[in-house]
């Protein structure tokens, strides 16, 4: 028996000495290692773990098979600086000082603020690699932090593997951050750098489908398997170079793919973003949560799962206890913040998010939106003109010049340039945030009670409503003929003698009066043959009883119109 042990113990201390002499890492016990994989522009649905059936995301899915998987993980703001700012103060835009992109140049974090050093400080060697904080991260990323040099588009990990291989001390815990930004535009465009056939790409439900789209987005599904690559490779060296059951390894995005709806706006394509965290023994395998978690959150619960203490006063808060499966819950609200990007981007807007709903406060809806999607950022003759205009789709004009003949093209425009005061989407049902209940009586409580969330919000933050830059107005920029019916807009059920506000878009100037139809499956009937074409009009609901109702705006002629999405109800009045 005492020679049994004895040549267990030897065995044992034989698996020691290999380990140190290939130079694998072992941090001290109780403190593990920390590997966050950062992505810029990821989209959330653009992944295999996500359900996509578009790319081949091998690695990701290996990360969601071994770990756990987050539905609800938010970003503070849609655009990169914001985001990332928040991400390494733990406070949200309005509390850190960066709330527009490319504001952060003279932005300052002192070392007790940081948490990047509250890591440091807690033993870790902290090491960046790629797109880590916006910019070069001048104020804010603390002296401690070893910054590795290279591309950061197909993401080279070699420096990486070298750093770890030669760390004077291996006993120490280190905490990697990896930031690869493939998904960031310019995407692939070489023929040979692109694989994959325009049929077999899939468009977002509120993008209207010409082929210049499916070209763009066969060339961002490759960027996503590049990503994917980087990953894998970055998993390699984990179980080459660390104690991979003492590893904590996170995946996620800074906000939503760079496209309409997405980044740039405060829809859950724009601030939704992936979250998988692997830690082998802690985390359950093939786990999922609903629970709610903000980017502010990912530093504190590092500090969490290191025992290490956090900066006071912060909006961040660890969702550890999440991750170990002993609570399914974490925030009951979100609130995230869009400002702009200088003159390029100036639409402000904020919102909430709770467990069923989300609404969006659109702060100056006179405002022509626009974003690096639709408009050059750089003139013609600009020394990076050449690079194809890297955040713009120079296809754009293809949806312009569908929109002169096909209403649906038209209508896209309105909906991405044009956007009500308010907007109120039960995201539960309604995923892509299509229909807007924010016009919908049946709805009122929950509109006031959303709406002042995000009021008392703004006033505890002081948020002043500053503009990044000179707005483009929506009476300077005409839009093509077309209207967009708020309510009813389907599903509704409103009763006999009712009176109720018909609400559409009013931005088009085309015309100065409609006309409202409605049909309960037969002929239409005529509610009003002229109204002003303010956006409104009472109108008292019908003496009939129909399950299958659709209402109608359009010009004196019909040619121009729009009808109810879905069909609504009228019942008899008690």
């Amino acid at each position: 028996m005492i020679a049994l042990k004895l040549k267990s113990l030897l065995i044992a201390l034989k698996a020691i000495l290999l380990v140190f002499a290939f130079g694998i890492n072992l941090s001290a016990a109780g403190q593990p290692n920390i590997v966050a994989i950062i992505a810029d522009d990821h989209g959330v649905y653009h992944s295999t773990v996500y359900g996509s059936k578009e790319q081949k995301t091998p690695h990701m899915q290996s990360l969601a098979n071994e770990g756990m998987t987050f539905s609800r993980a938010y970003v503070a703001s849609p655009a990169c600086a914001p985001s990332r700012h928040a991400l390494i103060s733990g406070l949200m835009p309005y509390r850190n000082g960066v709330v527009g992109n490319h504001e952060n140049s003279n932005y300052k974090l002192d070392a007790s603020e940081s948490l990047i050093q509250q890591l440091i400080d807690a033993g870790y060697d902290v090491v960046f690699r790629g797109k880590v904080a916006h910019g070069n991260g001048k104020g804010v990323v603390p002296t401690g932090v070893v910054r590795l040099p290279g591309s950061n588009n197909l993401l080279d990990p070699e420096n990486v593997e070298a750093y770890l291989v030669n760390r004077k001390d291996k006993t120490k815990p280190v905490a990697l951050f990896i930031g690869p930004t493939d998904t960031h535009t310019i995407w692939p465009s070489e023929p040979g750098d692109v694989h994959f056939k325009l049929e077999d790409t899939v468009l977002p439900p509120k993008t209207f489908d010409i082929p210049e789209a499916h070209q763009l987005m066969a060339r961002y599904n490759q960027s996503v398997e590049n990503v994917d690559t980087t990953v894998g490779q970055v998993r390699e060296i984990v179980k080459r170079q660390l104690d991979e059951d003492n590893t904590l390894i996170l995946y996620t995005s800074d906000h939503g793919q760079n496209w309409p709806f997405g980044k740039w706006s405060l829809y859950e394509t724009g601030v939704r973003v992936p979250l998988i965290a692997v830690w082998p023994g802690k985390i359950e395998p093939k786990s999922t949560t609903d629970a709610m978690v903000s980017w502010i959150d990912l530093i504190p619960t590092f500090l969490d799962i290191a025992a290490a203490p956090t900066v006071a006063g912060i909006d961040g808060k660890s969702f550890k206890n999440v991750l170990l499966g002993e609570t399914a819950r974490h925030r009951e609200k979100i609130f995230t913040v869009h400002k702009g990007d200088k003159t390029v981007n100036v639409y402000p807007t904020r919102a909430v998010r709770t467990n069923k709903w989300k609404y969006m406060l659109n702060l100056f809806p006179e405002f022509y939106n626009t974003t690096h999607m639709d408009i050059k950022v750089f003139r013609e003759g600009h020394t990076r003109a050449g690079q194809r205009n890297q955040h713009t789709f120079y296809d754009w004009s293809a949806w312009v010049q569908a929109a002169e003949s096909n209403q649906e093209a038209a209508q896209f425009l309105h909906r991405y340039h044009a956007r009500p005061k308010e907007e109120l989407y039960l995201v539960e049902e309604d995923p892509y945030e299509e229909n807007n209940l924010a016009y919908d009586p049946q709805y009122a409580d929950v509109l006031a009670s959303m709406r002042k969330a995000v009021q008392d919000r703004m006033k505890a933050v002081k948020d002043d409503k500053s503009l990044s830059g000179k707005p483009r107005l929506l009476k300077n920029n005409p839009l093509p003929p077309a209207f967009k019916l708020y309510f009813p807009n389907g599903g509704e059920t409103l009763t006999s003698g009712q009176t109720v506000n018909v609400s559409w878009s009013p931005f088009w100037k085309g015309v100065r009066t409609v006309k409202l139809e409605y049909s309960n499956g037969s002929m239409w009937k005529v509610i009003t043959n002229s109204t002003t074409h303010n956006g409104t009009f009472t109108w008292q609901v019908p003496a009939i009883s129909s399950k299958t109702v659709t209402l109608r705006v359009s010009t004196a002629d019909g040619k121009i119109f729009d009808e109810s999405d879905k069909q609504f109800s009228i019942s008899p009045s008690p």
